[in-house]
């Protein structure tokens, strides 16, 4: 079991990106500290914990020879209980939570059912488009001074509807489903569609938006490494 774990896979990339954002979520408690949320030390340490915990369990690094047990339902516990921080805290600790529990559902859905990682991946990533170009049309509806943001959430569903095409093969449109289409799909909602519903989220008054394009990318690179 040990040398699987050292085995590059789905689950692997997701759990460190996750670990990464861990790392970030428990520094942003920590600064966000002040007199009435001392439980933001709590959760920075816990999720700490959490990171320290996943890395050493999945062996990325044999720095400490301990053998920590795992189970894919880890992942969906500790990507739950990074929710509830999220929701109790910094809004930050959703997308932590998100990715944990998304790694846990590959690694068991991939074992029952067969299904790609990084079908799964773009599947969540498209819906997400699909909510951040709602929020931007919310928000301009509210707040109609730009125009060009509006432009960008049209194109951002016509990419999402397109993407959908491909993922389950509806019709044939001639685009071929590999990873550099994915990239470009997934780095114009970056640098373009997921930032502006990042904007737009402060207007509709929710804390997650503008998430499509990192899971996009992130999709992007699973599908390069073939999973």
């Amino acid at each position: 079991m040990g040398e699987e774990k050292r085995e590059l896979s789905a689950v692997k990339i997701l759990a460190m990106i996750g670990i990464l954002y861990w790392f970030y979520d428990a520094i942003a408690y920590f600064v966000s500290f002040a007199p009435g949320n001392e439980l933001f030390i709590l959760y920075g340490i816990i999720e700490l914990v959490f990171a320290l915990y996943l890395f050493m369990a999945l062996k990325y690094w044999d720095l400490i020879p301990l053998n920590l047990p795992y189970f894919w339902w880890l992942l969906l516990v500790f990507g739950a209980v990074t929710l509830i921080f999220g929701y109790l805290g910094l809004a930050i600790s959703y997308f932590a939570g998100t990715l944990i529990i998304m790694a846990g559902l590959i690694e068991f859905l991939g074992d029952k059912k067969g299904w790609k990682a990084s079908n799964m991946m773009a599947i969540l990533g498209a819906a997400f488009g699909i909510y951040d170009c709602i929020i931007i049309f919310y928000g301009f509806s509210v707040l109609p001074m730009f125009p060009e943001h509006l432009v960008g959430a049209i194109f951002g569903l016509i990419f999402v509807i397109i993407l959908i095409i491909l993922i389950f093969d509806f019709v044939d449109i001639k685009i071929p489903y590999e990873w550099w289409v994915l990239l470009i799909i997934g780095f114009m909602f970056f640098t373009w569609f997921s930032g502006y519903a990042a904007i737009y989220a402060l207007i509709a008054g929710v804390p997650i938006a503008g998430w499509a394009g990192i899971i996009l990318l992130i999709a992007f690179v699973l599908l390069a490494f073939g999973f």
